[in-house]
């Protein structure tokens, strides 16, 4: 398999990375990929992938990067990726995901970046997102969410781009925003 196009091995022989992006892949993302016990790169990106994101990729207990831009996903966010305690990225940008961001996204403790932008996703911010001490990056522009901007986004204390237009929100921005130090890009 050290041969194969956009699959890296460990000495082992086990599979730790899969980029395959912009390779016209087609098709639904297979659960099997659940099974990659040491994959710590899934990135799948402008394909032409369809369907949902399969629960089974909660499983990747060594996941560091999860990339599935630009495809043509549906249905939500499953709530297993929360499970992802080594996230760091988790880009899901232009695809047709919907329902609520998961509460339990605020479980991923590494997360540096969450980018969530051009989808149909809907209802309230989860305030969640306030325990993401690590994130730096969070882009949740151009969906249907709605309510109030959650004070807890105040928590994020190394968030340096912070991007929410293109939704419904309502209320006051709140000054909890006003504890982000290291913010430089707020839209």
């Amino acid at each position: 398999m050290d041969e194969w196009h956009g699959v890296t091995i460990d000495s082992r022989g086990h599979v730790i990375e899969l980029q395959l992006s912009g390779n016209y892949l087609r098709g639904h993302l297979p659960p099997e990929l659940g099974n990659l016990s040491h994959l710590k790169v899934l990135n799948l990106a402008a394909n032409q992938l369809s369907g949902e994101i399969p629960a089974e990729l909660g499983n990747l207990a060594n996941l560091e990067v999860l990339i599935l831009f630009d495809n043509q996903l549906n249905g939500e966010i499953p709530a297993e990726l929360g499970n992802l305690a080594n996230l760091e990225d988790l880009i899901l940008r232009d695809n047709q995901l919907s329902g609520e961001i998961p509460a339990e996204l605020g479980n991923l403790a590494n997360l540096g970046v969450l980018v969530l932008w051009g989808n149909q996703l809907s209802g309230e911010i989860p305030e969640e997102l306030g325990n993401l001490a690590k994130l730096s990056l969070l882009r949740l522009e151009d969906n249907q969410l709605s309510g109030e901007i959650p004070e807890e986004l105040g928590n994020l204390v190394n968030l340096e781009v912070l991007i929410l237009f293109g939704n419904q929100l309502n209320g006051d921005i709140p000054a909890e925003l006003g504890n982000l130090a290291s913010l430089s890009y707020l839209w």
